[in-house]
């Protein structure tokens, strides 16, 4: 059968997978799971240990470290940083030449993404182009700012040459050595637009190396909230028709790449069945259960930073409420497992009937925890939330789900394009402009007022386009088990023009390198000066630290050399004093042997 290897930003992205990825090891496939960092926020590690124990076809490993990351990258111009004491390595040598063109692509990369949020597609999305610009050196930033305000004819202009510089960036050696090595048949990538996103040289030494390569999209956002498709993959798998749409319109990726299987990953929820009866799950979590509760389900931190002042608001428009039924309503929270802190603050007991489930700092790996989800799910009368995937899983369990448009979410909701996946078209979720209107839509729910389609036609269209019943996950299966068997595409190797021209990059990368920093232009120009100035000072300190250091030593050096001097100059001084008196005895010893040759002769 085929090998796979499936390059993963973190192991927190097995989830996604974590069923396809086993159903591909059961038909035979060898599958290596590769992360290009660890993770234990929410215990990933672990999920990634469960995943390689399950099937001796599949194993989890690490991708070769780089010289530079783009958290490192970032790092470089955070003056808020823990530094460890190390000295980074000096731009030169083969490991300073490497180092230059991580973050030479890094630049050009984060360059790329923040240009796109000043496209048509992404007006009204300033939060998204924000958090884009706060990864940019405040000179790229500038130059994005200047050239996007120039109009459209400047913004594709640097797009193209933003783009240009792709191929001319050099694929890492031990990229290319390490897909080399693993000989797959076809290179699963995700989620690939990361801001500044490295694993596109992944795509790019699969190219090179006639390897088929495929981009998995994970999750309902992927493709409208972050980064760019840089270089288009073979295949563009994703979960629906609007993703499909959006592959094409905003990354350029041919329709004939894209590949539509549904969504793998909530295959799960079409199967599961409460684990305990309502009873039971209301007593556990504190709630009455004589009374139909609505579950407020959290959003991540990046959607809803500072959630709790809303959630108290919302308890107390459900307790102010006219309608007697809706002020009868109990209220359980359920926090998103990633932006649980902040709810350490908030306390229940305040409010009649509400409660708070799971506690801070349940473990969501726990099998209970799951569990404990979806029976919050399947007992709730209603289900509210922000921006939330949470709010799809309560559409599959068949629960009528309602958001509020507040000023503090604003960003979230109008301000990201995948919400309108929510509430646009065949959206699931009820919105209201305005707590008193979402209060008047839990009234008309309660009074049996809504519509009971609306659901099964969301996830149709969202979740399983190829049928309610049809599970998505085998059809994902499919689609890369014949990527797979489909003959590999040709190498491509690089073309003369970028050989030639890595020669005048290379001054950008190092340029490039330097810029990370994010400092002011006149701290570049007194950079050289400065430097030899404090290494001469250096050089200096350390004679002067090591003579500190040596005194006894060299005082009993100093007295040595001062006794040969005084006694050598003594010596010196003596011999001087008698050269007269034994030249003239050597004269007179020369007279007296004058005159006795001279009387022996006559």
């Amino acid at each position: 059968m085929s090998r796979v290897l499936f390059v993963m930003l973190h192991p927190g992205f097995i989830r996604y997978y974590e069923g396809a990825l086993q159903r591909l090891a059961d038909a035979g496939h060898h599958v290596h799971v590769a992360f290009e960092v660890s993770r234990s926020k929410l215990g990933e590690d672990e999920t990634a240990r469960r995943l390689a124990s399950r099937s001796p076809r599949i194993t989890c490993g690490t991708t070769p470290e780089r010289v530079e990351s783009v958290r490192e990258f970032l790092s470089r111009a955070d003056r808020t940083a823990t530094r460890s004491g190390n000295v980074d390595a000096p731009l030169s040598g083969t490991r300073g030449r490497a180092r230059a063109w991580e973050s030479l692509a890094t630049t050009v990369r984060l360059l790329g993404d923040y240009l796109r949020f000043f496209e048509p597609a992404f007006a009204g999305t300033t939060t998204l182009r924000d958090r884009a610009e706060k990864r940019l050196p405040r000179l790229e930033s500038a130059l994005a700012r200047g050239v996007a305000a120039a109009g459209a004819p400047s913004r594709r202009l640097l797009g193209a040459l933003l783009r240009g510089f792709e191929p001319v960036i050099p694929i890492p050696p031990a990229i290319e050595a390490f897909v080399r090595e693993q000989r797959p048949d076809v290179l699963l990538v995700t989620p690939l637009i990361e801001l500044g996103s490295q694993q596109v040289d992944y795509v790019k030494a699969a190219r090179r190396l006639g390897v088929r390569s495929a981009l998995c999209v994970a999750s309902w956002d992927n493709l409208t909230s972050k980064g760019l498709i840089r270089v288009p993959p073979d295949h563009v798998v994703v979960w629906n028709d609007a993703q499909k749409q959006e592959a094409t319109a905003l990354h350029g990726v041919p329709p004939d790449r894209v590949v539509v299987t549904g969504a793998q990953l909530f295959d799960p929820w079409f199967t599961a069945a409460p684990s305990r009866s309502r009873e039971e799950f209301c007593a556990m979590v504190g709630l009455a259960p004589a009374r139909p509760f609505v579950l407020y389900v959290g959003s991540s931190s990046f959607i809803a930073p500072d959630e709790v002042p809303f959630v108290e608001r919302w308890l107390a428009a459900l307790r102010g409420a006219a309608d007697p039924a809706v002020a009868g309503l109990a209220a359980l929270v359920r926090p998103h497992p990633a932006n649980a802190r902040q709810w350490r603050a908030f306390e229940p007991r305040d409010v009649a009937d509400a409660s708070l489930w799971p506690p801070i700092g349940t473990d969501p790996n726990h099998a209970d925890f799951r569990r404990d989800y979806f029976d919050s799910l399947f007992h709730s009368a209603a289900v509210v939330g922000v921006n939330t995937s949470a709010q799809i899983e309560a559409a599959i369990v068949g629960r009528p789900v309602f958001t509020i448009r507040t000023p503090e979410f604003a960003h979230a909701q109008g301000g990201t394009l995948h919400f309108r996946h929510l509430v646009g078209g065949t959206g699931v979720v009820r919105e209201a402009a305005s707590l008193p209107e979402h209060v008047g839509q839990l009234a008309a729910l309660l009074a049996g007022e809504g519509d009971a389609g609306m659901n099964r036609r969301f996830v149709e269209a969202f979740i399983r386009p190829r049928g309610f019943d049809v599970p998505a996950t085998p059809a994902f299966v499919e689609a890369i088990a014949a990527m797979a068997a489909t003959a590999p595409p040709a190498p491509v190797p690089s073309p003369a023009w970028v050989l030639v021209a890595r020669g005048p990059a290379l001054g950008l990368a190092y340029a490039a390198g330097a810029l990370a920093e994010d400092r002011p232009l006149w701290a570049y120009a007194l950079r050289s000066g400065m430097t030899d100035t404090l290494v001469a000072a250096s050089a200096l300190y350390r004679v002067r630290g090591w003579a500190s250091g040596h005194r006894r030593g060299l005082k009993r050096a100093r007295r040595a050399v001062w006794r040969v001097w005084y006694e050598s100059s003594r010596h010196l001084t003596a011999r001087l004093r008698r050269a007269p008196f034994v030249l003239v005895k050597r004269l007179r010893n020369a007279g007296v042997a004058a005159k006795r040759a001279a009387r022996r002769e006559s």
